[in-house]
């Protein structure tokens, strides 16, 4: 089975899903247009727009660590010949190697999840301590689930060293995406104390 397969599938129940609702959810929110203003409504589809992505992409995180040791090694080798072909396009005297594309396919994938994670948790808490301890709880939650699917996959295993590297890109993802909420909330506290 192909890498795009499951990604494809989850793609098409979503689009198929948001069809068929998407006239009832407009209902729904119509009716409760007498409750909420626009903004509400904005935030509310923000959510579930942020929640998707998030699930999407730790589904695909996990659909990675599902691949035994050698369709996994194959994926990387792809990516490998593709990565040094751009190198030689562009010129650049550096090759890549799985290791390298391995360790940076983890930290890229949980920097990413770092990023999402937070962005869901910051529309539903605020800029507040809660929201940045929910996405640690979910990265970590994440990524110790990936390792132990990992040992159910044949010639894989369960990797302190890639535990590290999850939880340093989402930390880096995460800890970004909180301190420019933070600048963004005290930038507007300061213009409304002008007002």
């Amino acid at each position: 089975m192909k890498l795009t397969q499951p990604l494809y599938n989850i793609f098409l129940i979503f689009t198929i899903i948001k069809l068929t609702y998407h006239s009832q959810f407009d209902k729904i929110l119509h009716r409760m247009g007498d409750y909420m203003n626009f903004k509400t409504k904005s935030i509310i589809f923000l959510r579930i727009l942020l929640s998707a992505l998030t699930l999407l992409l730790i589904v695909f995180i996990f659909s990675n660590s599902v691949k035994n040791a050698e369709a996994s090694s194959e994926s990387s080798g792809r990516i490998v010949a593709f990565l040094n072909r751009i190198c030689t396009l562009l010129g650049l005297k550096f090759t890549f190697t799985q290791p390298v594309v391995r360790t940076l396919a983890h930290f890229c994938e949980f920097g990413l999840l770092g990023v999402l994670s937070q962005l869901t948790f910051l529309s539903c808490f605020g800029v507040k301590v809660k929201a940045i301890l929910s996405s640690v709880f979910l990265v970590i939650l994440t990524a110790l689930t990936d390792e132990v699917i990992q040992l159910f996959s044949e010639g894989r295993a369960f990797q302190i060293s890639d535990l590290i590297i999850d939880f340093s890109g989402s930390l880096l993802g995460l800890v970004a995406i909180f301190l420019i909420a933070m600048l963004i909330n005290n930038h507007r506290l300061r213009k409304s104390e002008k007002e």
